[in-house]
């Protein structure tokens, strides 16, 4: 076995999960949950931008410099796995990549939205009494938009994940759990965590989340 992800990036994944299924409940089906609703999504802003800067100054496999590739190579790759033949990523492979690319960039749109957007009964965004009325109605639209298109391509992400793990029979699931994958040759680890680069991130993700948390709602 060889360590490829890291814990910051195992626990980010499976608290992301979390939030994201927290979030769709308590937004479209438990309006009792609304204030919940709200104090989610700002953790889930600090989760975001903690993932954003640890793909800069992460681990190997962590950083966006490892993954991120052109639509042109994630379609190649695609087509090589149906035809049963891809080339083997340690890594996010280049579907997985654009994947995970698109999903943070629409998880920062539905935050950004969601700050600016009111529930229309008692629960109003911390900034949504600084923007225009035009602007507060756009962002509730992107962010109806933007919670179905992220549902769909999560599913996507979860068909392929299953897809994955059928086809090459590789334990995608168990990897992100334990952080190791099986080597087959030609491996490189991950190396160990930066302690100074982990703090900075936390320290800065968390201290958005606490200025989110002492704004009225």
């Amino acid at each position: 076995m060889v360590k490829i992800w890291d814990i910051p990036t195992r626990i980010f994944h499976w608290v992301l999960v979390a939030l994201f299924l927290f979030m769709i409940y308590s937004g479209s089906w438990d309006d009792s949950l609304m204030e919940w609703h709200f104090y989610s999504g700002y953790l889930l802003s600090g989760l975001i931008m903690f993932r954003v800067f640890w793909g800069l100054v992460g681990t190997r496999y962590a950083r966006f410099c490892s993954f991120i590739t052109s639509p042109v190579k994630g379609l190649s790759y695609l087509k090589a796995m149906i035809k049963g033949d891809p080339e083997h990523f340690y890594g996010h492979n280049p579907a997985g990549g654009i994947m995970v690319v698109m999903l943070i960039l629409l998880l920062i749109l539905q935050v950004a939205s969601g700050l600016v957007t009111s529930d229309e009964i008692l629960w109003e965004g911390p900034f949504y009494a600084s923007v225009s009325d035009e602007l507060a109605s756009l962002g509730a639209e992107i962010h109806h938009t933007v919670q179905l298109i992220l549902q769909y391509l999560i599913g996507f992400h979860i068909l392929g994940v299953l897809a994955h793990s059928v086809l090459f029979k590789e334990k995608l699931v168990a990897s992100m759990v334990t952080g190791s994958k099986k080597d087959l040759g030609g491996a490189t680890p991950r190396e160990p965590i930066n302690p100074i680069a982990l703090v900075l991130c936390l320290g800065l993700s968390a201290g958005w989340v606490y200025y989110l948390f002492s704004l009225p709602i």
